[in-house]
């Protein structure tokens, strides 16, 4: 019998803790889903993934996150966790965004190793023994994201990726690292994750940034979309990029400052330019040059000022983040 259920954030531990009971362990793996127009390939995908989990002799649970999905994915995944055990499934009341669906799913899972992947069969499962393997090397890492050289998707998507993929690069001091929404994650990083109640989500694969940077990336194999087509759009791309530089970084900021920095120079140039030319040469119209050596200096010192008030009004936010409402409607296996 499903269970209905409405809860705010301050709830999710309670409902985290369901599996904490003395007669059932804690599972070892936890493998999150955001599940979007996914009612095709749910019951191939979660085959191999009881196949790949169960072969690791470990206990696992698979935590599959119905965003609202107008198809009929939830039926779907109501007839997988009724006929598998370790499966379990969560139905959002409103569509909220692939960002926010993962981490209603890492906020109850309760795993020591938390797993997040797409739902349409593009992450390979039988990939998943890999990343683990990375995570528990003698390295150390507290993550492992997957990352794919060449990805199955359209021209305009592949151009957009590799934009974000150099913003998130200068905005987190990358280097080298390749972030996916294929990933594995230690428990402390998890509830770094589940205790960020902020209303502007960035995503997951910045908190994990934001949480450690004992990270590495692993390339894999992108595979063929075997059904339906990307819900991703520029726009949205882009505004996940924008999420995550103004949720987790402050680099919009420090170049605000630092074009106020240059912008006063400038004026600063142009000042000492006009003098001279003022005392030598004279100028045909009055008055020009005190203009625009007032507009400029002043526009550089709005600017500026911006920047050094946002670097306050940011850190001031991180003290008093505000508290999301999560809307789910049911779930079922908790």
């Amino acid at each position: 019998m499903n269970k209905k259920v409405a809860l705010d954030a301050n709830q999710w531990g309670q409902l985290g803790q369901t599996n904490q009971v003395d007669t059932t362990p804690c599972p070892s793996i936890s493998v999150v889903i955001p599940v979007y127009n996914s009612a095709e390939g749910l019951p191939t995908l979660a085959e191999r993934l009881a196949r790949v989990l169960s072969a690791l002799g470990c206990t696992w649970e698979v935590i599959f996150v119905n965003d609202c999905s107008p198809d009929e994915s939830w039926l779907v995944i109501e007839e997988i966790a009724q006929k598998r055990s370790g499966f379990r499934g969560l139905l959002l009341a409103r569509n909220v965004g692939q960002a926010k669906a993962t981490l209603c799913g890492i906020r109850v899972a309760t795993g020591d190793v938390v797993v997040t992947m797409d739902d349409d069969l593009q992450h390979d499962p039988e990939s998943l023994p890999q990343l683990l393997a990375e995570l528990d090397s003698d390295d150390g890492y507290d993550a492992v994201f997957a990352w794919f050289p060449e990805k199955h998707h359209a021209g305009w998507r592949n151009l957009a990726s590799r934009l974000v993929a150099w913003l998130n690069a200068r905005a987190f001091g990358l280097g080298g690292l390749r972030l996916s929404a294929y990933r594995v994650m230690r428990r402390q990083v998890a509830d770094f994750i589940r205790a960020n109640q902020a209303s502007s989500v960035a995503t997951p694969g910045a908190l994990v940034l934001a949480a450690t940077r004992h990270v590495k990336s692993v390339p894999l194999q992108h595979r063929e979309r075997s059904f339906g087509r990307s819900n991703y759009t520029l726009a949205r791309q882009l505004r996940l990029a924008l999420n995550n530089l103004i949720g987790v970084s402050l680099l919009p900021l420090r170049l605000i400052s630092g074009l106020g920095i240059f912008t006063a120079g400038l004026s600063g140039l142009m000042l000492l330019t006009t003098l001279v030319r003022y005392f030598t040469t004279g100028f045909g119209v009055p008055g020009w040059a005190t203009l625009v050596i007032l507009v400029t200096f002043f526009s550089g010192m709005i600017l500026l000022s911006l920047g050094v008030i946002g670097e306050y009004l940011v850190r001031v936010l991180r003290e008093l983040q505000y508290t999301d409402v999560v809307p789910v409607r049911r779930s079922i296996g908790f």
